[in-house]
């Protein structure tokens, strides 16, 4: 096993204190000459050794999750039916002011948005024409949100970042998930929180019709809706599969899979090495893009202002 130098120079100090320490009679008490007081020490010692990164990057991303603006293109797996009218006055001045904390609390530098990078040319003309006043904004979070923020802080464009990594070859065998389910003695596994996850989506469902935009924004940014949301990707499917098929495992990889692609084409866009970087998901990103950028070395997390 290798150590570091700084490693090994600590062990030598401390042999050398341990040899010219005077001799304890016994090994009873917490003293500086005990042996569990050496212990806790060399432990203490070698935890605040641990080595740094020294690369420099000093990155701050904010991961803002949203519902979907245009309900006609919610591609999620829960599709509400109840909505936020994004255009009416109040939700217009709400996401206004959502904008204006945005620009001034965060002033981003980067602005990467839930479009796949095969948009990106489309995105920059209706950028361009959106600054010389030729085209309103429609109901879309890239749009109302990233394209406000971006023409407030005189950026060339926002960035499109998604991924869609294909499903796994395991779930095109499958027609009937509950035969599948009951073909493995799995149904109790599979079906066992469905009540529960039901009653959390009508929930969420029920809160769209009970809260404004600004509310309903803070709702899904909150921890308490990350841990639950969160909690749909390890109760019911995910149990499903044996020996070396495991069909739900590999669902709930390809999510990681899906969302690590979105964070190195984020990083990508890092000019700099201090860069803010805002991005607009849908809600169901959150709770895996705040994993991945807190455990990045480059990123620091930082919550939304709402």
């Amino acid at each position: 096993m290798k150590y570091g130098a700084h490693f090994l120079i600590l062990i030598l100090l401390l042999t050398i204190f341990q040899a010219c320490a005077p001799p304890v009679e016994n090994n009873v008490g917490e003293g500086p000459e005990s042996p569990t007081y050496l212990s806790d020490t060399l432990l203490a010692s070698a935890i605040t050794g641990i080595p740094e990164f020294a690369t420099g990057y000093e990155h701050q991303a904010m991961v803002l999750g949203t519902f979907h603006f245009n309900r006609s293109s919610d591609g999620s797996d829960v599709v509400a039916s109840n909505h936020i009218d994004v255009m009416n006055s109040q939700s217009q001045r709400q996401i206004e002011e959502i904008v204006a904390e945005i620009v001034v609390d965060f002033m981003p530098t980067v602005i990467a948005v839930e479009w796949r990078p095969s948009f990106q040319p489309k995105i920059d003309s209706l950028y361009q024409e959106y600054l010389k006043g030729n085209w309103k904004l429609v109901k879309n979070e890239a749009f109302q949100i990233g394209f406000r923020v971006a023409k407030a802080l005189d950026l060339a464009t926002i960035h499109c970042v998604d991924n869609r990594p294909p499903q796994p070859d395991s779930m095109n065998e499958i027609d009937d998930w509950d035969m599948y389910a009951e073909s493995l003695g799995q149904t109790e596994a599979f079906k066992e929180y469905d009540v529960d996850n039901k009653a959390f989506n009508d929930y969420m469902d029920e809160m769209l019709s009970a809260l404004n935009l600004r509310q309903y924004l803070q709702l899904v940014n909150s921890p308490e809706h990350l841990k639950r949301y969160k909690a749909l990707s390890f109760t019911g499917l995910v149990n499903l599969g044996q020996n070396d098929t495991y069909v739900g495992a590999d669902l709930t990889g390809n999510w990681y899979r899906r969302n690590t692609r979105i964070f190195t084409n984020v990083r990508s866009l890092c000019e700099s090495k201090s860069e803010r970087v805002l991005v607009i998901y849908g809600a169901g990103h959150k709770w895996a893009l705040d994993e991945i950028f807190d455990g990045s070395p480059e990123f620091e997390l930082v919550q939304p202002f709402l």
